[in-house]
């Protein structure tokens, strides 16, 4: 393999790593109370605000962080792996809040930098969050 056909290889890894979704299921404790407090995120991108490219796989069994084609950025699956979280430590969860961000201009990963065409490549993210008692 040639120096440019290696450079071009990993030029296309790292844009589809920078690209690609991502779903996180965080904890944390409230020092006030010691209750838990638990967020649940996922994001994705999409051709045409339609389409899903790549977005973080919400599944609870999975063997990789992101899905192709498929969109998992949705409120039920995030709400799904929220509740089942909640269910199998044996926790209440209350106090739940949810923030929805969508871009319809491409932001290059990694920056504050728009490129103004809109709805070619637009950009969804789902936060849930909520304290477990």
């Amino acid at each position: 393999m040639s120096l440019l056909e290696s450079v071009k290889l990993a030029g296309a890894v790292l844009a589809a790593a920078c690209c690609s979704g991502c779903f996180t299921l965080d904890v944390g404790r409230l020092d006030s109370t010691g209750d838990e407090n638990l967020l649940v995120t996922n994001y994705g991108w999409y051709l045409f605000n339609w389409i899903p490219l790549a977005s973080g796989n919400a599944s609870k069994r999975h063997w990789t962080p992101w899905v192709l084609f498929r969109d998992d950025v949705t409120m039920d699956k995030v709400q799904r792996r929220f509740i089942d979280y909640a269910r199998d430590h044996g926790k209440v969860p209350t106090e739940m809040s949810y923030h929805n961000y969508e871009s319809i201009l491409f932001e290059v990963p990694g920056s504050n930098f728009k490129i103004p065409i809109p709805y070619l490549f637009t950009y969804r993210e789902i936060q849930l969050s909520g304290v477990l008692k």
